[in-house]
């Protein structure tokens, strides 16, 4: 976080709504996305996502320290979504949000259809690990956050997350792994 972006969360603290929109404006895709990897839910993000800017705004002077802004706001996600999960929140299938980050035009059309389908199986695969499995491989590879950053958002040990980044990966490997051995089985029997 560079200073201007410092001074801009602190005269957010200070109440400055344009303040406040410039930082939405800022985070809001990044929010988008770690909320709808939590929740697998477009509709449950968009309402996380407006809750978790809401409360960031409402409680803004329990944030001690601007630099830590983006940490503090992913705490605020997080556990937001978290009571989501547990009132009971829809469920729908992956959506094709990723398509949009592929280099279109790049790439041979058979590249990007195999490309396509490796993003589906690989979210897919994540929707169905447990929610704090989840969160932690949301925060930690899809936002960047350290071990460390992870434990505090997630208010847990950073053992705790070194766990669950190690739990995620293997079942996240014995999924991906699994249609693939079945499909040569397949192969193999016909």
């Amino acid at each position: 976080m560079d200073e201007t972006e410092i001074e801009i969360v602190r005269k957010m603290q200070q109440g400055d709504e344009s303040a406040f929109a410039w930082l939405f404006d800022r985070y809001q895709s990044k929010a988008f996305r770690a909320a709808y990897l939590i929740s697998c839910n477009v509709a449950d993000s968009e309402d996380i996502v407006q809750e978790a800017f809401v409360k960031c705004y409402l409680y803004r002077e329990k944030l001690k320290d601007a630099k830590r802004f983006e940490g503090w706001l992913f705490q605020i996600l997080t556990r937001t979504a978290w009571r989501h999960i547990k009132k009971g929140a829809r469920e729908q299938p992956v959506e094709e949000l990723w398509g949009a980050d592929a280099k279109s035009g790049e790439k041979e059309l058979l590249d990007g259809i195999v490309e396509e389908e490796s993003n589906r199986r690989l979210y897919e695969a994540i929707k169905e690990l447990d929610v704090k499995q989840r969160t932690a491989v949301v925060l930690y590879y899809f936002n960047q956050f350290s071990t460390k950053e992870t434990a505090v958002v997630m208010g847990c040990m950073e053992g705790t997350v070194k766990s669950r980044l190690y739990n995620a990966r293997k079942n996240l490997k014995e999924r991906l792994l699994q249609p693939e051995e079945e499909e040569r089985y397949e192969r193999r029997t016909v």
